[in-house]
């Protein structure tokens, strides 16, 4: 007897962005994609320095959720899973935003950084099989994931306080910020293990890939397996860093709402590609949500 199928929905709670994913899973063919949506509500605005996140912050996110919750419902979906990173995480009051979460039927669990970075992998290894020795980099808007992988087996896994968000706080001129970024990674990840394939997951690879694009004639097309030279991200980085948030806003492939964060997290993405000593990195564009959609089905 054939298993019916089954449409189910996935939502990442990060520090910056909630995004949602919603697939049927049909037992012969796997995951097929129904719909997709994202948010920035800034759960994680002001956490660095207050140690909490705000009423207001929390609002902005339950205000999110609710919508992703009856986008799921309008689509079907019998489950929905939803899973809390950084921000959360961190925060004092980071249980107390989860029980209101699921006070309003959203069944939000934190996650730690060990399943943060499996779960991005698994949505890597999905879509690039294959790949002898991969590291996948995560860069959120409160850490930056990183979990390190060869023969299909997991070597390595980091997650370091370099968020584009966070870092962004700081408003420390890029000289520093780099240092920074730096001193971070030489005191966590022995670069010279990893100067492999390098696959780029969350919101500041999708958008410098949407830029790239952009550089090369091609706005619109899908980031998903877009390849980028470390040499294309050190010029955009270099383009940036001058530009006001205004001036940002118009940047071809550049989302408006990430103007103020982007070079933070473009300076992330540059600093592990030199540390690992990568030519170029490989954009997956579902990341985490996708891995936990692939766990909700049984999907290895």
């Amino acid at each position: 007897m054939t298993e019916p199928t089954e449409r189910i929905a996935a939502i990442d709670v990060g520090s910056n962005t909630v995004l949602l994913l919603i697939a049927e899973n049909n037992p012969t063919t796997g995951l097929t994609i129904l719909a997709e949506a994202e948010d920035q509500p800034r759960l994680g605005a002001g956490l660095s320095a207050a140690g909490r996140l705000s009423q207001a912050a929390m609002a902005r996110a339950l205000e999110t959720l609710e919508r992703m919750r009856e986008l799921s419902r309008a689509h079907g979906a019998g489950r929905i899973g939803a899973v809390a990173t950084a921000a959360v995480r961190e925060a004092e009051n980071g249980a107390e935003f989860v029980q209101l979460v699921r006070a309003h039927g959203i069944p939000l669990r934190t996650i730690s950084p060990e399943t943060e970075a499996a779960l991005s992998y698994r949505s890597a290894a999905y879509h690039f099989p294959g790949a002898e020795r991969t590291l996948v980099a995560d860069i959120g808007g409160g850490s930056l994931e990183l979990i390190g992988a060869s023969g299909g087996r997991i070597r390595l896994s980091r997650s370091l306080p370099l968020g584009a968000v966070r870092l962004t706080e700081l408003a420390l001129p890029l000289p520093a910020l780099r240092f920074q970024i730096r001193r971070a990674l030489d005191q966590s990840v022995p670069g010279r293990d990893w100067s492999g394939s390098v696959i780029g997951s969350g919101g500041t690879f999708a958008n410098l890939a949407a830029m790239v694009l952009a550089q090369r004639g091609l706005s619109g097309q899908p980031i998903q397996g877009v390849e980028m030279s470390a040499k294309e991200i050190e010029d955009l980085l270099a383009r940036l860093s001058p530009l006001s948030p205004e001036e940002r806003r118009q940047v071809p492939g550049l989302r408006p709402d990430r103007a103020d964060i982007i070079v933070a997290g473009v300076a992330v993405a540059a600093e592990l590609l030199d540390w690992v000593n990568a030519s170029g990195v490989k954009v997956n564009g579902y990341g985490l949500r996708e891995g936990l959609l692939l766990e909700m089905a049984g999907i290895r």
